[in-house]
């Protein structure tokens, strides 16, 4: 089958489901759950699940029709998912994490949501080209965005938008920000945490979809999850 086949395949499906990959290597490899974004599925991911196996770590590339649901409902359905695949996996270790722009509000929401075990589970997090403070593009529309888009608005620059109102976790894990120097989706100011939420962050030469990119994203990844730095 060809990429474009398998890609345009993919919105056809249901989602809510997760794209295991694991690496050539007898050893234990440590879990990595990939999130990505609005108005792509799963395939848009798997380059960098591909690269991320390559480079000796299990992944589990998360798919869901982003449209389909408002965040919160989103971040509900993964973390019921994501609960029940640990237990199926049987994974009680470390696990890491890696968003693209709204997986990231899913996994913000979904860990505030989580027990502070849970949480505490998770050894790192990336990602990429957040809207945690909201997007200018998903400014536009209110209620007819709502109307024939559930998740869209909830990433509004408004103080009283869903991005904006995430509750905070029990506890924060390293976080790591990449950000778009050519980024026409999510302004920089845009990617922070809320206030009293550390991270760090850095800003590579690429566009919003370009984040998804290994060639772009792949080594400053490996580098936080190494160091819990850039």
């Amino acid at each position: 089958m060809s990429d474009l086949f398998l890609v345009l395949k993919n919105y056809f499906e249901k989602g809510c489901c997760f794209h295991k990959r694991t690496p050539f290597t007898g050893s234990p490899a440590t879990p990595v759950f990939l999130i990505h974004g609005w108005g792509v599925r799963s395939a848009s991911m798997a380059d960098l699940a591909r690269a991320l196996s390559n480079n000796g770590y299990a992944v589990f590339n998360y798919d869901y029709p982003s449209a389909k649901h408002p965040i919160q409902e989103h971040a509900d359905i993964f973390l019921e998912l994501y609960r029940r695949t640990l237990s199926a996996e049987k994974i009680s270790g470390s696990v890491r994490f890696v968003t693209h722009s709204m997986g990231g509000l899913i996994l913000r929401a979904a860990m505030a949501k989580m027990t502070e075990a849970e949480c505490r589970q998770i050894d790192a997090i990336v990602m990429l080209g957040p809207p945690n403070r909201g997007s200018f593009w998903a400014s536009f529309g209110g209620k007819l965005i709502r109307a024939v888009n559930a998740s869209l608005d909830d990433m509004a620059l408004r103080k009283k938008s869903f991005a904006n109102n995430i509750p905070a976790p029990p506890y924060l894990p390293p976080v790591g920000i990449i950000t778009g120097k050519y980024d026409g989706k999510v302004a920089f100011r845009n990617t922070t945490l809320p206030a009293g939420q550390p991270f760090h962050r850095i800003t590579v030469n690429s566009t919003h979809p370009g984040l998804r990119d290994p060639e772009n994203t792949l080594r400053p990844i490996l580098q936080f999850f190494a160091g819990k730095k850039f």
